[in-house]
């Protein structure tokens, strides 16, 4: 029988990066404001070997053992039933609301400045109208299928790690060779030890949530020669590259501006703005550089604004959701599911911009992205203990590790973690009782929203009786 060509080394390696890399977090680490400040150095190496490699050996441990479509619901569902297999897709869907907002907020601010006007940045009303605007625009043009994203999408990797070596670059040239500038950090043991406090616990929750989606690679690990060696090696070497870029790139934009004045969503062309002005390069440049940042945006926003309503309203099993949302057009897409989700992002960005400025609602948009991106990984973590108890193991397949005891400690390890990172995700943070409160009714109540609302919908269609009763 014929076998499909087989995925080289560095193909994998370079697939994790594209996955798991993204600009926007150096800035969103080093800044003392929803941040760690220069503490966010250490943190991605230390996390980075804490969560991402552990996560992606474990997750091709179980694609080895069985097929997946990247979700985790195949996974949760052989461990805990169809019911954890439906709540997977539902919280996987649910967490990109909020992903999509906070992104729609980046990719505003990143125009402001491709336009050569920073200042709209700061506007809470731009930044609305502008992300309330394509939201809808890529929405309609998502009913028609992807050939329209097509022309976007593959510059997705692209907008996050040419700009990074530029930053890094530039940077270097700047303040170490030319000397243009003294640093505008000073990097001692000291200054990049984290401080316990809201703002640490908060960054560190993000940290983990950015090393999340190693489920999707570890698909491919059937498709290697010889996976038990090649297959963690590549994970290894990707892991390295990964915290090269966050690293260096942290170190950068630290360099460039003091932790103080660096801000999550502009810190990025607000550093490159800054080593334009120290090597007299015209600052068309960081217009460029944000214009390529943006269409990376816009194919990350078109690629996933269809892909989870298929999972989760496409696949559903009939009478959980009503058929006019599980319906698909000519092209294949629930278009009525894309309306009901375009609706809810609209009314998620009014409520976010009750926070004072932009910033701030940038940085509250993406904890809540890592707060409920975190919750599949719970049933991940819990299903792979479970599944590593209970199966013998198979000496043709890629096993994490030979030692049951030692893969199922590991296992324990990371949901632990995983924990331990939702709660640090709503630390009340802000500056005054009332923004507190705002801040914690939409973490904790979006939280708790999210996963009752689905375990409802799943108890209704039961209730029902318009499907199959669970096993």
């Amino acid at each position: 029988m014929a076998t499909s060509k087989k995925i080289k080394f560095w193909e994998l390696v370079l697939m994790n990066v594209s996955a798991i890399y993204g600009i926007r977090w150096i800035s969103r680490s080093t800044a003392e404001s929803f941040g760690l400040g220069l503490a966010g150095i250490p943190s991605w190496v230390i996390f980075m070997f804490l969560c991402f490699v552990p996560q992606a050996l474990m997750c091709a441990e179980l694609a080895a053992a069985y097929t997946s479509d990247g979700s985790l619901g195949e996974w949760v569902k052989i461990a805990f039933g169809t019911k954890y297999g439906f709540l997977i897709s539902w919280l996987n869907w649910t967490a990109k609301l909020f992903w999509f907002a906070s992104f729609l907020t980046f990719m505003s601010i990143n125009l402001s400045y491709m336009v050569g006007n920073p200042s709209l940045a700061d506007s809470k009303i731009f930044v609305l109208f502008l992300s309330l605007a394509v939201i809808w625009a890529l929405s309609i043009f998502s009913m028609k299928g992807m050939t329209f994203g097509k022309l976007f999408t593959n510059v997705g990797s692209l907008g996050s790690t040419i700009p990074t070596i530029f930053l890094i670059g530039m940077a270097f040239l700047a303040i170490v060779v030319l000397k243009k500038a003294p640093s505008a950090s000073v990097y001692t043991v000291t200054s990049m030890t984290p401080k316990l406090n809201g703002n640490s616990l908060v960054a560190i929750s993000s940290i983990i949530f950015a090393y999340t989606g190693a489920e999707i690679s570890a698909t491919y690990v059937t498709e290697m020669e010889n996976p038990k060696k090649n297959f963690p090696k590549a994970i290894i070497t990707a892991a390295i590259l990964i915290c090269i870029l966050y690293v260096c790139g942290s170190v950068a934009i630290t360099s460039l501006l003091p932790t103080s004045e660096i801000q999550a969503s502009t810190g990025i062309l607000d550093s490159l703005a800054r080593v334009c002005e120290l090597l007299g390069i015209p600052n068309v440049f960081v217009q460029v550089v944000a214009a390529g940042i943006t269409l990376s945006v816009i194919g990350a926003l078109i690629l996933y604004i269809g892909f989870p309503i298929k999972i989760l309203f496409g696949n559903a099993e009939k009478g959980v959701f009503p058929e006019k949302f599980t319906e698909n057009n000519e092209h294949g897409i629930p278009e009525k599911a894309i309306i009901l989700q375009a609706v809810i992002i609209s009314v998620l960005l009014a409520a976010v911009a009750l926070l004072p400025g932009v910033d701030v609602i940038y940085n509250v948009l993406v904890t809540m992205t890592a707060l409920t991106s975190l919750f599949p990984y719970v049933l991940l973590y819990l299903a792979y203990i479970k599944i590593k108890k209970q199966k013998k193991d198979d000496e043709n397949l890629y096993q994490m590790t030979k030692s049951k005891s030692f893969g199922i400690a590991v296992g324990w390890f990371e949901l632990i973690v995983c924990i331990l990172s939702i709660a640090a995700s709503a630390f009340p943070v802000m500056g005054t009782f009332h923004d507190n409160v705002v801040y914690e009714v939409e973490m904790i109540g979006g939280g708790l929203l999210v996963l009752l609302s689905g375990l409802y919908i799943w108890k209704r269609s039961r209730l029902k009786n318009t499907v199959t009763p669970i096993e």
